[in-house]
């Protein structure tokens, strides 16, 4: 999951990264944008070094692509690469619900956090909090698998994730989605994980994941927001 780690304890390089992330959730750099050297570093005001640290960690993160003879660019995400995101999806958080029966008081404790933010976060304003507490849930669900390889690698997806859950949510706001309407889903899985139902967790969580594929990749051919 990735919050606002844009605060004391970074280097300088890992600041401009963030700024770079937000940028890029917020829809102003656009896939396909430039990202040059000299333009980022007079504007921000840091070396040349420092861009290339940062577009060099975005890279890790596949938010930013190096390609010869055009430099760094937002990374424009197709059709496969949303299908293959959420085949990884559906992989892991089908195992949570597998593994609801035997999850530990604390994994439990986490999911109902992580819930309870984001019930929070869609009755409020802040579209990041949304998108931060909806992978923090998420990452709950996983994370009942008990598995602390698991939760790194998904840990390791966040970026991308972050970024298609951004353009999810902006697509909800142009069309009106209620607050209530965006929390249902995560309301079922939610009540089914916490009563440990397996069959009803995996079906609520499938309907989920393969609705906001296919929103997805509506929004990808009708408005180019990835590609």
């Amino acid at each position: 999951m990735q919050d606002d780690h844009s605060g004391a304890g970074q280097s300088a390089a890992e600041r401009l990264a963030w700024e770079i992330r937000e940028a890029i959730y917020e829809g102003s750099l656009v896939p396909g944008s430039p990202l040059r050297e000299v333009s980022l570093a007079d504007a921000k005001g840091v070396s040349r070094r420092t861009v290339r640290e940062a577009l060099l960690l975005l890279a890790s993160q596949g938010l930013v692509v190096h390609e010869r003879n055009r430099g760094a660019t937002v990374r424009a995400l197709g059709a496969d690469d949303v299908i293959d995101m959420y085949r990884v999806r559906r992989t892991f958080e089908l195992q949570g619900a597998r593994n609801a029966p035997l999850a530990s008081d604390e994994d439990r404790a986490r999911l109902q956090a992580a819930y309870e933010r984001l019930h929070d976060a869609v009755h409020g304003e802040d579209s990041r909090e949304i998108v931060n507490a909806d992978l923090s849930f998420h990452g709950a669900v996983v994370g009942l698998v008990g598995s602390a390889r698991l939760d790194g690698f998904y840990a390791q997806m966040s970026p991308e994730m972050e970024m298609v859950l951004a353009v999810i949510r902006r697509g909800e706001r142009i069309d009106g989605l209620t607050p209530e309407q965006i929390i249902a889903d995560h309301r079922t899985i939610h009540a089914a994980l916490m009563a440990r139902d397996v069959i009803e967790a995996q079906r609520a969580i499938l309907e989920h994941i393969d609705f906001n594929e296919r929103y997805l990749l509506g929004l990808l051919e009708s408005t180019r927001l990835l590609d």
